[in-house]
């Protein structure tokens, strides 16, 4: 009888160790603040932001204001929820009623907020030329500055990702002659770091460090300080056969075989966020009883919810049908995916969370 795979656990004791592991490792009095857009990168941001909450993190970053009054719904009101993104003179009443603090991108933004006792961020462009206040603005925005309720000013790093590049260190001059203006006429807090830039060194830590990636288990500099794996995915054999030498496998017959191969198809694909480029390229574990795991090289194309795996190398009560194929856990994790398939682990993150959640099953260790 076959279960009902495939099957995604999300460790949420893992976010909430990552986060704890991440405010041991900034400046004493920089806060650590969650980024759970785009559903916590897939993960479920109201599971996500009660956890952390109940870790003691007060400060929340999502991309639209819907995403903000979702998990308002699940995080008391001494929690700031910020919104990065869209604003209007139709958001005014809803940012009040939730209590919610704008991200304010431009000076139209910014001529529509002033005078409404609103909490604001101001974002200002450094150099990775997407949305933003434009340095040339600065003037525009201090004209209007003093009465207003400024939480944070903040920018973002374009090459956080790469310790050695010298444009961190150019935005970071930007920003501190930004701030430097600013302070002529508001005191300010001051925030310029993601996951990335939060390990560049304490410099770049300010008051406040925004962190997204690192939450869910996505490495940044893992010799610094490496992330706890969150997310396993695992689905089972359906079918196992051998196949002779000139055989093709998968759709195109793009995998021919060189050898005589034992190959065991298993029930997962591309409409469970499994990436088609892991085609002829990626990997499934299978375990033994004692903890022993090996890798099966995918065989073919990704189907739309079948692969097929070479198992030719590993012991048969490993890959019986109905036996447990392990997509990814801590032995192969969503980098290691994200390697293979050619694309960044917070793709492939917000992927699963697009998936067909009718055949997936999520479930969640807390």
């Amino acid at each position: 009888m076959f279960n009902n795979y495939p099957l995604i656990n999300i460790d949420i004791t893992a976010v909430k160790d990552n986060y704890l592991a991440i405010k041991k490792y900034v400046n004493a009095n920089t806060i650590v603040s969650a980024v759970v857009k785009a559903n916590a990168y897939g993960l479920n941001a109201k599971i996500v932001s009660d956890s952390l909450y109940d870790a003691g993190c007060r400060d929340f970053w999502v991309a639209y204001l819907k995403e903000a009054i979702d998990i308002r719904s699940v995080l008391p009101y001494d929690a700031n929820i910020y919104v990065l993104q869209g604003f209007d003179i139709n958001d005014i009443n809803l940012l009040k009623h939730y209590k919610l603090t704008q991200v304010i991108n431009s000076i139209e933004e910014f001529n529509v907020a002033k005078g409404n006792d609103l909490d604001l961020v101001l974002f200002f462009d450094t150099g990775l030329s997407r949305l933003g206040l434009r340095q040339d603005d600065i003037e525009s925005v201090l004209c209007g500055l003093e009465n207003e309720n400024i939480s944070y000013v903040m920018s973002h790093l374009a090459c956080s990702e790469d310790m050695y590049s010298p444009y961190n260190l150019k935005q970071k001059k930007v920003f501190e002659e930004i701030l430097y203006k600013i302070s002529k006429v508001k005191q300010v807090k001051a925030s310029i770091s993601a996951s990335g830039g939060t390990f560049l060194g304490p410099e770049y830590q300010y008051d406040m460090v925004r962190i997204g990636k690192f939450l869910y288990g996505i490495q940044v500099f893992p010799a610094i300080l490496k992330s706890k794996n969150v997310i396993s995915i695992q689905t089972q054999v359906l079918q196992k056969y051998s196949i002779n030498t000139g055989d093709c496998v998968g759709y195109g017959l793009t995998f021919k075989a060189s050898h005589n191969t034992k190959i065991a198809v298993i029930s997962i694909g591309y409409a469970d966020g499994i990436r088609r480029s892991l085609s002829n390229n990626g990997k499934v574990l299978f375990y033994n009883n004692t903890g022993e795991f090996y890798k099966a090289p995918i065989l073919g194309v990704v189907s739309m919810d079948l692969l097929v795996c070479d198992v030719t190398t590993i012991p048969d009560d490993c890959t019986c049908i109905g036996h447990e194929a392990v997509l990814l856990d801590s032995n192969y994790t969503i980098n290691d995916m994200a390697a293979e398939s050619g694309t960044i682990a917070c793709e492939l993150l917000t992927n699963l969370h697009c998936c067909n959640t009718s055949r997936m099953h999520i479930t969640y260790n807390t």
